[in-house]
């Protein structure tokens, strides 16, 4: 893997986490990520072209880290459950006073390896 496809990676990792962490402490940003993510994610800077759908969904059986993939190419839907906050991230939120990383909580970011896109020029 290329240093720009890793860093391209770790990218849409952190940004989908701060989302999802986000989410957690807030119930109606929480009801609009999963209405209509597109403009959450272009407040972090993450563009997808239209060409895929993005989704996150409520999952109380997932863990940090379960995305998926549908599809390839041209056509794909990226799904970005949201599972049920750690124990003990609204404490350590709000004792941090907002500064609360969320980076280490999920593993993965399917987003390029799944679709076979190499940078972000791929996606737009």
């Amino acid at each position: 893997m290329s240093d720009e496809l890793a860093v391209y990676r770790e990218e849409w990792r952190l940004a989908v986490s701060r989302l999802i962490a986000r989410a957690w402490l807030d119930p109606e940003f929480k009801v609009s990520l999963i209405a209509d993510p597109v403009p959450l994610l272009h407040g972090e800077g993450l563009i997808f072209p239209d060409r895929y759908e993005v989704e996150f969904y409520d999952d109380p059986g997932a863990a940090p880290g379960d995305w998926h993939s549908i599809g390839r190419g041209g056509r794909a839907v990226h799904r970005f459950a949201i599972p049920p906050a750690p124990e003990g991230v609204r404490a350590e939120a709000e004792t941090l006073g907002g500064a609360f990383d969320p980076s280490g909580l999920a593993c993965c970011c399917p987003c390029a390896s799944c679709t076979g896109a190499v940078s972000q020029e791929t996606w737009r």
